[in-house]
């Protein structure tokens, strides 16, 4: 069996629901759910990864406080422990996620530990693995720039195959972030943006012409994820594009985290590049699909194409 790493923020997720706008000042509106669960970008991806039987090597920092305590617990119940490394002066990261009938989802994060997380927290075994998903990237300020080159450069030369997920950058995607990601996509081998990311980096509007810009920087892989029209997936020399199948939508933070895991351990397992891409867009489907309460499906419980 092929070896996954995850390497990224990890941390608390506050998720409401309905809430289509902030209240004005001194207002005050009623929601029908507020849910706390373990994740972020990493956090997610590793659990979705568990659920399908591939435990990962997670490299990430939490706080010395409850929800760093709660964390560690959700994820040593799912079989993963040993590499998120507890800053006990630190809180740990919030994200306060936004969801309403009709909108995209919106952030509040309140970074905590991700500020301090360093390349030093990383362990060696993390960085050997077969394949190694870096995400949250923007989240994670001590890692920006040359320290993420030089973890990706141990990769490499350990002989591992590099995902990467930039998620999305607060400061408005300035030419300097640009420039940043730019720099980094030679090494990887897959690049996995959602829409939004790919419009963003390359200032261009249609995310199928986005995702040809970006594989002739980086020259490997890139796949962008649609939401609820699938994925399409460019490399050298070929092409794929897949639908999602259609579901009822419950909560749709993490998703496309869960597709990153799903692809990761779909090619781990020796699928081409076809059917991995399907499995990930039906574990990321079946995982809108679901309540924070049992969030990730086994892989017997991933739903079918339709």
């Amino acid at each position: 069996m092929s070896r996954i790493s995850v390497i990224g923020n990890v941390n608390i997720d506050l998720v409401v629901w309905p809430a289509a706008e902030l209240p004005p000042p001194g207002a005050e509106v009623q929601v029908k759910t507020i849910g706390m669960r373990a994740a972020g970008s990493a956090g997610n991806s590793a659990l979705a990864l568990s659920r399908l039987g591939q435990a990962p090597s997670l490299a990430g920092c939490v706080g010395g406080d409850h929800f760093g305590r709660f964390i560690l617990e959700e994820l040593a119940a799912a079989g993963i422990e040993g590499g998120v490394s507890v800053l006990p002066e630190e809180p740990t990261g919030i994200t306060i996620a936004f969801q309403a009938p009709g909108r995209d989802r919106s952030f509040l994060t309140l970074l905590g530990s991700l500020e301090a997380f360093g390349a030093w927290m990383v362990p060696e075994e993390t960085l050997a693995a077969d394949f190694v998903l870096f995400c949250g990237y923007f989240t994670l300020p001590a890692l920006r720039g040359a320290p993420t080159l030089a973890l990706m450069n141990r990769v490499r030369a350990a002989g591992g195959r590099i995902f990467f997920d930039s998620d999305w950058d607060p400061q408005g995607w300035s030419q300097e972030s640009r420039d940043e990601i730019a720099r980094l996509l030679p090494l990887v081998d897959v690049f996995l943006p959602s829409d939004e990311e790919a419009r963003g980096l390359t200032g261009l509007e249609d995310p199928v012409v986005a995702a040809r810009e970006l594989q002739r920087i980086s020259g490997g892989r890139v796949v962008i994820k649609l939401g609820p029209e699938g994925c399409v997936a460019f490399g050298p020399g070929d092409e794929h594009r897949v639908p999602a199948p259609s579901v009822r939508v419950s909560d749709t933070t993490g998703a496309g985290d869960s597709f990153n895991g799903g692809l990761m351990y779909s090619l781990s397992e020796g699928a081409e590049w076809p059917e991995a891409l399907r499995l990930a867009t039906r574990l990321a489907s079946t995982v809108v699909s679901r309540t924070s309460e049992d969030r990730y499906p086994t892989l017997e419980e991933i739903i079918p194409m339709t």
